[in-house]
């Protein structure tokens, strides 16, 4: 009787004592045999058949847009990336080891997918709190989750910058495993993404996020070699409340200006000093924009368009108004030059020539008693006053004055017409190619 109950209790002290050293995580990777020193578990793909792929199921959020480099064409963003895989070595019994069901082990002790992105221009950093663990489950689930900071290249169209919405796209894939190896299996659609990545999204600058589309593809790189890769369209517009303040609007407030100017009376030099300085402040204007835009574009911005057709309105406006300040100045000349011709000097100059023409006149009257000599001398001196005062008189120059006066007038009437109709004609067709 004493025996049996000492074998009793030597049985159940034993169980509680394998119950206790089984109920460690310890105990667990012992078991597994993950530990620093067991490369086999690391190194390679984890299924007992190579020829088994590795289904990894993949999910990419987007939770912040730090920059959009127009200038260098790049992209930078913020991204939560996660992926889940099943390994074939590493599972257990939770029985056997009080319930456990999960455990946490450092991401270098096992396999995983080295992710890349296509596009990447630079290496893909990982937050100052990146994870350096990865959760394995009973089943032999391994699951993996961090952030990223991912500089990518953009192909952006800015033909109707600021107006415009561009489309990035993030191909995520890993170069070491073709699709035999390893396939990429899509977690979530893309109103899903869209979804979380706009309720987590952290910033109100300059970009908003509008879409997030998710598709599947395969890259070919060689004869037998074809890779599994997800391609992320991101979709993202731009807000023109910056640009319509600073650069635009003073645009279009320099073209109103130069039409008022018309107003100015052209007279001094006002007027070409006024212009001059309202095209110099759009040159200042198109500095700023060569700075922000790429000049490697294929088609001219709508923006460059309208600056540049606003400088050349100012420049054709300045062009009339110096041919209009030159016929002004020359009917000024004119009328001065009417005003101080003064008739007493004709009297004089007739007065000069009447003693000689009477001199001789009496001199042929009694040198020559022929009255057709005196009828030719009297003829060539009415021919030579009558010449003299056609071409000197003052009513000749008023004319001449008056008629510049008035090309100058006709010239500027139907130049702010015609600068009116082009400026309407040109906003409604700039407005249409921003806004079609």
């Amino acid at each position: 009787m004493h025996l049996w109950m000492l074998l009793s209790l030597t049985a159940v002290m034993g169980a509680v004592c394998s119950e206790s050293l089984n109920c460690s995580y310890l105990s667990l990777l012992e078991h597994l045999g993950v530990g620093s020193n067991n490369y086999s578990l690391s190194a390679t793909r984890p299924v007992r058949n190579w020829r088994t792929p590795t289904y990894a199921t993949v999910d990419l959020y987007l939770y912040v847009i730090i920059d959009v480099n127009e200038k260098s064409q790049s992209f930078t963003t913020g991204v939560s990336l996660s992926a889940s895989w099943t390994n074939e070595l590493l599972r257990w019994n939770p029985k056997d080891f009080c319930g456990i069901r999960q455990i946490n082990v450092p991401k270098d002790d096992v396999w995983r997918p080295y992710f890349t992105i296509m596009e990447s221009i630079e290496a893909m950093h990982s937050g100052a709190e990146s994870a350096r663990e990865v959760v394995l489950r009973s089943a032999g689930r391994v699951s993996f989750g961090d952030t990223y900071k991912i500089t990518s290249t953009c192909n952006m169209d800015l033909y109707k910058f600021p107006f415009d919405t561009q489309k990035c796209q993030l191909t995520l894939l890993t170069l070491l495993n073709t699709i035999d190896q390893l396939r990429l299996v899509i977690a979530s659609n893309s109103s899903d993404v869209t979804t979380r990545s706009l309720t987590v999204f952290q910033t109100q600058g300059e970009w908003d996020l509008i879409s997030i589309h998710v598709s599947k593809d395969n890259l070919t790189i060689g004869p037998q070699d074809v890779l599994d890769q997800l391609v992320y369209t991101i979709t993202i517009a731009r807000r023109p409340q910056l640009y319509l303040i600073n650069f635009l609007v003073p645009v279009l407030l320099f073209l109103v200006l130069d039409l008022m100017s018309f107003f100015i009376s052209g007279s001094g030099g006002e007027k070409l000093s006024f212009k001059v300085t309202v095209l110099l402040a759009i040159s200042v204007l198109l500095l700023i924009l060569n700075d922000i835009l790429p000049s490697t574009d294929q088609k001219t911005p709508v923006i460059g368009m309208f600056c540049t057709g606003v400088f050349s309105l100012v420049g054709c406006s300045i062009v009339e108004t110096i041919t209009v300040s030159f016929l002004m100045r020359m009917a000024s000349k004119c009328d001065a030059k009417a005003f101080t011709w003064r008739t007493p000097e004709k009297n004089k100059g007739e007065g000069t020539n009447q003693p000689a023409d009477s001199t001789g006149v009496g001199h042929h009257l009694k040198r020559m008693e022929d009255d057709s000599s005196l009828l030719r001398l009297i003829l060539a001196e009415l021919q030579v006053f009558r010449t003299h005062t056609s071409s000197h008189h003052p009513e000749h120059h008023g004319k001449t004055c008056l008629y510049l006066k008035t090309v100058a007038k006709w010239i500027n009437a139907v130049y702010f017409i015609l600068y009116l109709c082009a400026a309407f004609a040109f906003l409604a067709w700039i407005g249409k190619e921003w806004f079609h």
